[in-house]
């Protein structure tokens, strides 16, 4: 197993669940019913990884480079006590804190074709043909996505369905499966199990299917709908804007926060608001 590799893991991550108060478990045979937790950052204080948007642009070539293993090489972690509880109450704050699996992040694995069908700016050339179109659509917006909360992405599409030979790329940094041995939904969940033996902190796998849905809950993630992953993404785009509304008011030495800011911060910030207004466009 080798270890995720991400070049925004050195930054901590504090993973934020956000719902009404409930006392009660999740339970597995219930699936996506309980609400998952979100994936959130602390923006002020993660303004420093924006200097690194220089370095994605640079790895943001249109030619796809071959994957390479996310999952990290086994290291010695303490036995968990026999009642901890595997299925957390997501109405608490979690934290990823490195206990002993410092070189795991989160890990984020996406039903491509299930997102393509909901996302209506995909759907249109989903459902026209155009699958290319929507599968690099899908994977613009979670490259970004993937920066701004600092998880791993793996983004599974049906090789059959593709017209593509099994295989798996790295697209600026998220990996992305075409499955042609089984289909996308059995591929996760082999994976869901697979990473949760390896010790990954938090698992989330996105898709609309019930089935799919009951099936990677059972084994360990958080699950969430097409639907809740647009919202996230969605979020994240306002985030960064109001990080440029920030850029631009004054600061409490009566200065501009620009002037305050890192140069490089301040270019990182206005070229991720352009690479976010093209995503809104297209």
């Amino acid at each position: 197993m080798k270890a995720i590799s991400s070049p925004l893991s050195q930054w901590p991550s504090k993973i934020v669940a956000r719902s009404k108060k409930s006392s009660q478990q999740p339970s597995p045979n219930k699936g996506s019913e309980s609400t998952p937790p979100r994936i959130t950052t602390n923006v002020k204080q993660n303004l420093q990884f924006l200097k690194l948007w220089k370095e994605f642009q640079k790895r943001n070539s249109s030619t796809p480079k071959p994957a390479t293993s996310y999952r990290r090489k086994k290291v010695q972690k303490d036995d968990l006590p026999e009642d901890t509880e595997l299925y957390h109450d997501p109405t608490v704050t979690l934290y990823y804190t490195n206990q002993g699996i410092d070189t795991a992040v989160p890990v984020l694995l996406v039903d491509g074709y299930n997102v393509c069908g909901y996302w209506m700016k995909l759907k249109k050339h989903f459902v026209n043909g155009r699958l290319d179109i929507a599968r690099q659509k899908l994977i613009d917006e979670l490259v970004t996505f993937s920066l701004l909360r600092e998880v791993k992405v793996v983004v599974v599409f049906d090789a059959m369905m593709s017209g593509l030979p099994t295989h798996k790329e790295n697209f600026a940094g998220i990996d992305v499966v075409y499955s042609g041995e089984s289909c996308a939904d059995a591929w996760i969940e082999k994976e869901v199990v697979a990473l949760r033996e390896d010790g990954c902190p938090k698992v989330w796998v996105v898709t609309s299917d019930h089935c799919q849905q009951h099936a990677a809950h059972g084994a360990g993630a958080f699950v969430w709908s097409c639907k809740a992953l647009v919202s996230e993404i969605k979020a994240s785009h306002k985030e960064v804007e109001r990080m440029l509304q920030e850029q631009r008011s004054t600061s409490m030495q009566g200065k501009l926060l620009k002037h305050n800011l890192d140069a490089e911060v301040v270019d990182a910030l206005k070229d991720l608001r352009k690479k976010l207004s093209e995503n809104e466009l297209t």
